[in-house]
């Protein structure tokens, strides 16, 4: 009795091969453990990469505008309150004349800057005694603008904002603590001025230099100086160029000689030794 035939295809075996041409067992375990490896490394990369994307978008995505390049930020607001005095740092002086040299019994003038600078609104006085204008003769103080200076006159200046108040005047005399009337006027000579801020250190303006002129030297009146030009005596009564009196009337001559005319001295005085009176006639004339 024959076998019957069937169509069916014999499985493969699951069997590992034990051919010359199949990998082994250590073969395998090596490879798997490298594909772990890659996988480990591969999963780091991008959890680190991750990090630094988050760092670099997170500022951008919060709105912080230090993160924007070449912008730096904003400074940090001032606390809120009343406004401080202001500091020599804050302001900016200075004082300028209207002219380089005075004639007499012409007043000075100054034009005064009182300028701020400063971040913030400060406070300032800008009376005659918080702003104080200074004349020097050398290290002397002759004038100060403090000496007979008004109330306090409270500024409260802004960045860039000027003192109004510009023109100061000196009428040339000096002053004195308690502002005493009747100072005397200074001497001629060079002086220099400078703005100051009371209570301020260091608030001292550049100084600015001008000149008083003395009067001018009277001239000579040439009639009383000059002699004739004809060389002729002067008048009865003046007195010659070269200072010297005119001789008095009837005065003898220096030598003791009669006078030219034979008369007497008007004195009466005795004619001088030998000389023969001036009636007398020789004998035998």
């Amino acid at each position: 009795m024959s076998t019957p035939r069937t169509d069916r295809t014999p499985r493969p075996s699951t069997r590992p091969s034990t051919g010359p041409g199949a990998p082994t067992r250590a073969a395998l375990v090596r490879r798997r453990l490298v594909a772990l490896l890659l996988l480990v490394a591969l999963v780091v990369g991008l959890v680190l990469l991750g990090q630094v994307a988050v760092r670099a978008v997170g500022p951008l995505l919060s709105g912080d505008p230090s993160a924007q390049e070449g912008k730096s930020p904003p400074p940090t607001p001032e606390a809120a309150g009343p406004p401080r005095d202001c500091t020599a740092a804050s302001l900016e002086l200075a004082v300028t004349t209207n002219a380089a040299e005075y004639e007499p019994g012409r007043a000075v003038q100054l034009d005064v800057t009182v300028r701020q600078s400063g971040g913030r609104p400060c406070l300032v006085d800008g009376s005659d005694a918080g702003r104080q204008v200074l004349v020097y003769s050398g290290d002397e103080l002759v004038w100060s603008s403090a000496h007979c200076g008004s109330t306090e006159r409270l500024l409260l200046m802004s960045t860039g904002d000027e003192d109004p108040s510009r023109l100061v005047r000196w009428d040339r005399h000096r002053s004195v603590e308690g502002c005493a009337p009747d100072q005397p006027e200074v001497d001629p000579g060079t002086y220099t001025a400078v703005v100051s801020i009371a209570g301020v250190d260091g608030a001292t303006s550049e100084p600015v230099t001008f000149t008083l002129l003395a009067p001018p030297a009277p001239t000579p009146d040439p009639a009383e100086t000059t002699a004739p030009a004809d060389g002729t005596a002067p008048a009865e009564g003046t007195t010659p160029a070269d200072g010297t009196a005119p001789p008095a009337e009837g005065t003898p001559p220096a030598d003791g000689t009669a006078p030219a005319d034979g008369t007497a001295p008007a004195d009466g005085t005795a004619p001088a030794e030998g000389a023969a009176p001036p009636d007398a006639t020789t004998d035998g004339a």
